[in-house]
Order: structure tokens, then C-alpha cells, then sequence
């Protein structure tokens, strides 16, 4: 049998057999799973976002062949159950109305010129969340005057028309999606990310029917995949990053792998096949895009990297008191600068400046073992690699 086919049913049977071990939870179906609020940077200016996650029925990605590689939001949706329309009109009526927040806090949409709205999945699949549910969520909206951008995710496949012309006929403002492209090589999208999309030119169609709505598109470029070295990785992030912006994407943003329980990423990392991105090649990685299309500012963002406040839903404290969709470890370098990294990496996503990444010394504890590590190289093809590790 050819190896990319055996590399494939390996990853297939690896990730059904982790998805067995997913316990069982039942959560409040008329609760949002998530409401924080942080800074964000739009047209010159830092203003303030609200990020509103539904707690949702789930990535049917992940229902039909167990999903991506490195997510696991599928540990806060429900096993079994099903969240209908009157759940999701429950949860966004309880942001609105700051019900989900207890006493704590007093919520109003008109403080957040951002707003994204997020399902654990695709937010234009009606399999994951009907339309007159979308429908109903969009249309609350325009009584909200302030907000001067809506945030969505969808896989590529659901930019559809039909899907848009919903939005489209309830509200009159400005929505991005964000599309999950993770690279623009088949090979190591589908082995390394086992995404489930071979073909590129359906990423290509939902950008061009994002702009023919007027509405933008955010490619999400996932950072250190399965099976790759790390100078394989940033080189990957680079060429996938251009070449969104030539397909036509508004905005690309850099998204470091993180670890999150029972994803496969999670366990080639316990069983030590895994270690999580350095800081020091999303510099790499910033400066190689810029390098390459040589233009003095893009819109380039760095995942998971704002100051933040939980509102709603709980990320705790250390391993046991995180969010079920919280990631216990994300990118790092040592415990002496990784710190003073992140404040650099949240200074450049509020001037998407690449100077801010810049006045960074180089750690004496850790920057010589990155360039080592940079070096390693692996000779062995993709799908061999895979072999040899399950």
C-alpha cells in the first residue's frame, strides 16, 4: 500500500482512539461556554473586544472523521445531545441581557467596537448551527451602533452564498471570517493537520465570496504541526502566510499550536514526539512574511496573545481549573524570558509592527538551544515520519 495512504489510516485510527477517551460532560445548554474581553487593534487605534464562544453542537469535521490534528474543542461540546434554537437564542439573549454573568458585571455590546461571535466549529454550517438561529443572533446586532466589526469562524466549505445572503439580509455592518487554512501544502494540510480539505480552491471560492458580499476574510495559519522540525514549520507558516495574502485574504493570522487534552498533537507530546513552538521562530516567522512581501505594515496577528479578561466561564488557575477549552501549555521558550516574549508579542498585535519584535536580547538561558533546534533536520518524507511514530 502506498505510505501516504497507510500514513493517513494511521492518523485516522489514532485520533478515532483518542476521541473514545473524551469523558463525558454535560453543561448548562442555555449558557454561552465563554465570554472574554480584550484589547484589539483596528485601523490605527486599540480598542476593545468582546469574544462571545457559544457552547455549541460541534465541528461536524470532528463528528465524520474525528478532526484536526491539534483541536480539541470538542471537549467543550456535548456528547449525545443536541443544543437546538431555543438554546442558542437562550445563550445570546443571556449575553445581551448580562444574565450569564450573575451579579458580577453589566454587559452592553456598544462597548466593544469588535465583537466576535464563535461556536467551537463552523458558524455557517446550518448542520452545526441552523440559519434562523444565525439569523436571529445577526439581527440583535444592529441596534448595537458602536460595533464596527463582526468576528466569525467557518470552514471554507460553508462560505456559501446561502449562508451569507442570511447574514447579509439582517445586518448591514462589517463581518470578517476567519477560515481555518492552516497551510497551502496538501501534504502536510492533510497529514499534519489532518484537516479534511484537498482541495485549495474551495478556500479560494469562500474568499472570493467573502468579497463579493463586501466582507472580509482572516485566514488562520496553524504554526508547528504535527511531524514537522521547527525550521519546517516556519518556513511553512511563511509560504502558506503569502500565499493567503495572493489568494486574497484581508488579514492572516499566525496561530500557535497550543495543547489541549485528547487532541493527537496532546499525545505525540506526552509520549515525546511534540515540544510546542518557540517564541524565537514567531519572530522568525513575522519577519519572514514582511521580508518576503515588502511592504512597510500588514495585517498579520498572532493568536491567543491579548490582554484579556474572563467574564464568563472560567479558565482558573494551573492544569485543574482551566476552561474545558483552555490549553494547559502554549508556546514558550524558558521560564526567564518567556514572560517579557509575550508582552513584545501583545505590544505587536496592538501596532502590528514588527518592531516591537525586535528589542528582544537574546535570552543567555535558551536562545543558542533554539538555534539548535532550528538546525535539526529530518530527512525522512512526511508520511514515513508518521509511520515511524504510530
Amino acid at each position: 500500500m502506498d505510505k501516504y495512504l497507510i500514513a493517513t489510516e494511521l492518523i485516522k485510527n489514532k485520533i478515532n482512539e483518542l476521541r473514545k477517551q473524551v469523558p463525558h460532560k454535560y453543561f448548562n445548554k442555555d449558557v454561552p461556554a465563554e465570554v472574554e474581553v480584550n484589547k484589539f487593534y483596528l485601523n490605527g487605534t486599540i480598542v476593545d473586544r468582546a469574544m462571545i464562544v457559544l457552547r455549541a453542537n460541534g465541528c461536524e469535521h470532528y463528528k465524520k472523521t474525528g478532526g484536526c490534528s491539534m483541536c480539541s474543542h470538542f471537549n467543550g461540546t456535548l456528547i449525545g445531545d443536541k443544543i437546538n434554537d431555543t438554546n442558542y437564542i437562550n445563550q445570546w439573549n443571556s449575553v445581551l441581557n448580562s444574565s450569564c454573568f450573575g451579579e458580577t458585571h453589566s454587559f452592553d455590546l456598544n462597548d466593544y467596537p469588535i465583537v466576535c461571535i464563535y461556536n467551537l466549529g463552523s458558524l455557517l454550517n446550518p448542520n452545526e448551527i441552523s440559519f434562523e438561529a444565525l439569523k436571529y443572533i445577526f439581527s440583535t446586532l444592529n441596534k448595537y451602533k458602536k460595533i464596527r466589526k463582526v468576528i466569525i469562524e467557518s470552514r471554507g466549505e460553508y462560505v456559501t452564498k446561502e449562508a451569507l445572503s442570511v447574514i447579509k439580509e439582517c445586518y448591514a455592518g462589517i463581518v470578517e471570517v476567519g477560515i481555518g487554512v492552516e497551510s497551502t501544502n496538501i501534504t502536510i494540510r492533510e497529514l499534519c493537520h489532518n484537516k479534511g480539505c484537498k482541495d485549495i480552491g474551495v478556500i479560494k471560492a469562500a474568499v472570493s465570496i467573502l468579497h463579493e458580499f463586501e466582507y472580509k476574510a482572516l485566514a488562520y495559519v496553524n504554526f508547528k504541526p504535527c511531524y514537522l522540525t521547527e525550521k519546517e514549520s516556519v518556513e511553512d507558516a511563511i509560504q502558506t502566510s503569502i500565499d493567503c495574502f495572493e489568494m486574497g485574504f484581508d488579514a492572516v493570522s499566525i496561530e500557535p499550536t497550543s495543547l489541549q487534552e485528547y487532541s493527537l498533537i496532546n499525545h505525540l507530546h506526552q509520549i515525546g514526539y511534540y515540544r510546542v513552538p518557540w517564541l524565537w521562530s514567531l519572530r522568525e516567522i513575522i519577519h519572514g512574511i514582511y521580508d518576503r512581501e515588502n511592504v512597510e505594515k500588514l495585517d498579520i496577528r498572532i493568536g491567543g496573545y491579548f490582554d484579556e479578561q474572563v467574564l464568563s466561564g472560567s479558565q482558573g488557575e494551573g492544569f485543574a481549573g482551566r476552561n474545558e477549552i483552555f490549553p494547559h501549555e502554549t508556546s514558550s521558550n524558558c521560564n526567564v524570558c518567556t514572560s517579557e516574549f509575550v508582552e513584545h508579542i501583545k505590544r505587536f498585535n496592538m501596532t502590528y509592527d514588527v518592531k516591537e519584535l525586535d528589542g528582544i536580547e537574546e535570552c543567555p538561558h535558551c536562545y543558542n538551544i533554539w538555534k539548535d533546534c532550528f538546525k535539526v533536520e529530518d530527512s525522512r518524507e512526511i508520511p514515513q515520519r508518521v509511520i515511524d511514530i504510530l
